[in-house]
């Protein structure tokens, strides 16, 4: 082989490299269902596919929906939990992330970068984060608003008229839908709601910013119980599959677990 044939040789190895590597820049992210209760209704690639806690699956393209008095918790591979409320529907148009190795702890910060889109269209979720990768997107979508997060705890209520978005902690952008593109949004910080109205109300009118109210962030202290605790119960990590790269759960083991005790017949007493 001469010069330039192992030049030529070389150069088409690291393109074929490259383009490997690029084909696995992202790949397809999953959920964990730490818990469940009633009925939901969850569909992804056409089909639909019964929830059960502890399971994992695929949510990019995924429709969720659920019930009166049911709701579900999921744990996304980048850390996030999403609390769906009942009589919500949901779906996640996008969710991919960079793949990332294992050891990392998902329970406390971002593995790597990801990229989330998410349409609700009734009822009530909440996003418990933990620290985001920079370069990270998160954004959800109502039928009045979009609201970019960046943390870390957000609720987002959707009625017939107008979206209401909590801050609990951290900050999120919101901006009414029809914003022009290049608009910068209204940034609200923890502690603050924004209510966004629909079309019909002019432009300049459509975000009122607002305190959050003591006796509303109790009466969701248990869906943000539930979302914090979903976080702590799972890892992710990721594994060589037959089409490349892809994402695993790991439920995380309790690192004290209850002694079982064992008692010998000879201890027992037999009599007085």
């Amino acid at each position: 082989m001469n010069i330039t044939t192992r030049v030529i040789y070389c150069a088409a190895a690291f393109c074929a490299a490259v383009i490997a590597g690029s084909a696995q820049e992202f790949v397809p992210g999953k959920v964990y269902v730490a818990e469940i209760t009633g009925g939901v209704a969850y569909t992804v690639a056409g089909g639909r596919q019964e929830l059960k806690k502890g399971i994992s699956l695929p949510v990019q393209g995924a429709r969720n929906e659920t019930t009166p008095a049911a709701h579900v918790v999921l744990v996304y591979s980048n850390g996030t939990s999403l609390y769906v409320d009942e009589k919500t529907v949901i779906q996640i148009a996008k969710f991919e992330q960079k793949p990332f190795p294992k050891g990392i702890d998902t329970t406390v910060t971002e593995p790597s970068v990801s990229h989330t889109v998410g349409r609700i269209t009734q009822g009530r979720i909440i996003i418990t984060t933990n620290k985001l990768m920079t370069g990270t997107t998160m954004i959800y979508m109502t039928p009045h608003a979009q609201v970019k997060i960046r943390g870390h705890e957000v609720v987002i209520e959707v009625y017939d008229r107008e979206s209401r978005i909590y801050v609990v902690n951290g900050e999120v952008t919101v901006s009414p839908v029809g914003a022009s593109a290049g608009g910068l949004g209204v940034v609200i910080h923890s502690g603050q709601e924004a209510v966004v109205t629909d079309s019909s109300v002019s432009t300049s009118d459509k975000i009122q910013v607002l305190p959050i109210d003591q006796s509303y962030l109790d009466s969701i202290a248990s869906q943000l119980a539930a979302g914090e605790r979903a976080q702590k119960i799972v890892v992710f990590e990721t594994v060589t599959g037959a089409d490349g790269s892809e994402i695993q759960a790991n439920p995380v083991v309790p690192s004290n677990l209850p002694v079982q005790m064992t008692v010998s017949p000879a201890t027992l007493q037999t009599g007085p």
